[in-house]
């Protein structure tokens, strides 16, 4: 299977504890590579750099889906840089939309051109599934409203806490990612979207097939039988 998951940045990022970080004015005012040539500025590749619990989970599941033979694209959407692919390398930095107004947040992705990016990067490349593995703010930053129409009616598209899209497309699922589920699954909400993720990929190890976009929500809610298996045994051991 061909597979795009779309994560985003997270507040946790390696280095934050040894280098200073670089603010919005700078991101605005210099490009990314003359940020990564300063002196003391740490960079890192963007699927080292993000470390929150998520995107370790959704790292983990990539490797995964990867050793069960999935091709598997990922992207980040960052609110300092844009749409940024998993090797690209990014200097450390501050910048979160949490801290931002609705207006600011669509001007930010604007000037990003976030919308277009995920376009160009979704339309036309034959994904058999493409993960948006986002919260509230990111999901506007990607006008998901104006990208989903173009999207084939032959990719499944998974969103989190987004009823409206998935009423909207056959070919579209929204699964529940809210307090109770992450209680539920003994975890806790900003996890939970990683957690779903690992989920699918223990059964495309398991060598379960994806027919149907019910089967991507039944993976995702329960890990495989034999993946769990194997987990138990090593903590055991």
């Amino acid at each position: 299977m061909r597979i795009l998951i779309v994560d985003q940045c997270s507040s946790a990022k390696k280095g934050t504890d040894r280098s200073d970080s670089i603010d919005r004015e700078s991101i605005s005012t210099e490009s990314r590579g003359d940020l990564i040539e300063k002196d003391g500025v740490a960079s890192y590749r963007a699927e080292d750099l993000y470390q929150g619990r998520q995107q370790q989970r959704i790292t983990e599941a990539k490797r995964l889906l990867k050793r069960a033979g999935d091709d598997v694209d990922r992207v980040f959407i960052s609110a300092g840089f844009g749409v940024v692919d998993s090797e690209e390398e990014l200097p450390l930095y501050d910048v979160t939309f949490a801290d931002m107004s609705a207006e600011e947040i669509d001007s930010r992705a604007e000037d990003l051109e976030i919308y277009e990016n995920l376009r160009e990067r979704i339309i036309g490349a034959n994904y058999d599934v493409v993960f948006f593995a986002l919260g509230s703010d990111y999901y506007r930053s990607a006008k998901l409203g104006e990208l989903l129409p173009d999207v084939s009616n032959e990719t499944f598209v998974v969103f989190f806490n987004q009823e409206e899209f998935e009423a909207e497309y056959d070919n579209g699922i929204s699964i529940a990612a809210r307090t109770p589920q992450a209680k539920a699954s003994g975890t806790i909400v900003i996890a939970l979207k990683g957690e779903y993720l690992h989920n699918f990929a223990t059964h495309r190890e398991a060598g379960h097939e994806v027919k149907s976009i019910d089967d991507i929500k039944a993976y995702c809610k329960d890990e495989a039988a034999s993946q769990a298996g194997i987990n138990d045994y090593s903590s055991n051991s």
